[in-house]
């Protein structure tokens, strides 16, 4: 069985849309995606909101860290063409129905995601992942239940799991492998790879994938998902793709 893969817009489609703003989470709403990919950070005063680096330099051209600021100071920041923050506890409330992927870019941002994503009982909608492997391990402990992907150490088990003769089970709680296409001259999503995890349960996501050449290549190796800076492009050659298969 052929598998169509899901288009996730990493960073809400940074390649068409100003990256982790309101308006970037209502363009890839209508682009119908599967996922939304986010990072998060926590601010001064706790508030968890959407944004990749710590410095705001990118994308709202301020020279301050994200930590350093308030709410009001944040939510006041505007994009080149005014666009608007956004904080997680908005992002679930104010689009329902979007699933997300989040990324915890710092420690001090885990346990007031974790309250925005339980008060809105958005558990089933929300993908965990982190740089960080002691952050997802304290995630995992004390939500059990929560999606999450493997963490780097898991992702090098993976694959030599994967390459090895004895194609031995990997221990983890990760659902979710969204790995790139290589690592430093090394390919690691091919045919073996994405056939290991199936065969473990694992979902294979790779990222960021912005050539339409890279995106059919990998739809025919079967991932499950393309993460891409450009939702819209992916769609239609996805959706092209599709209309030519038996």
């Amino acid at each position: 069985m052929r598998i169509t893969p899901q288009i996730i817009a990493h960073r809400g489609g940074g390649g068409e849309t100003l990256e982790n703003t309101r308006e970037s989470i209502g363009y890839a709403f209508a682009q119908k995606v599967s996922r939304y990919e986010t990072d998060v950070r926590a601010l001064k005063d706790g508030t968890v909101v959407l944004q990749h680096d710590a410095q705001l330099t990118t994308p709202w051209g301020d020279p301050r860290k994200v930590g350093e600021l308030t709410s009001q100071e944040f939510f006041a920041l505007r994009g080149p063409e005014r666009q608007h923050p956004i904080s997680l506890k908005a992002a679930l409330e104010d689009f329902p129905t979007l699933a997300y992927n989040v990324d915890i870019k710092e420690p001090r941002a885990l346990p007031g995601a974790l309250q925005v994503v339980n008060a809105a009982d958005a558990w089933e909608r929300v993908v965990f992942s982190s740089f960080s492997s002691r952050t997802l391990a304290k995630l995992r402990k004390s939500h059990p239940g929560a999606q999450t992907c493997l963490s780097p150490v898991e992702v090098v088990q993976a694959f030599i799991a994967a390459h090895s003769a004895s194609k031995r089970h990997l221990s983890s709680a990760g659902a979710f492998a969204q790995v790139p296409l290589k690592w430093k001259g090394i390919t690691v999503v091919d045919r073996v790879f994405v056939s290991w995890c199936h065969s473990q349960g694992i979902k294979v996501e790779p990222w960021t994938i912005n050539e339409e050449t890279e995106m059919l290549q990998l739809a025919d190796l079967g991932v499950d998902a393309i993460m891409t800076d450009y939702p819209a492009i992916a769609k239609a050659a996805i959706n092209a793709r599709s209309a030519y298969l038996p």
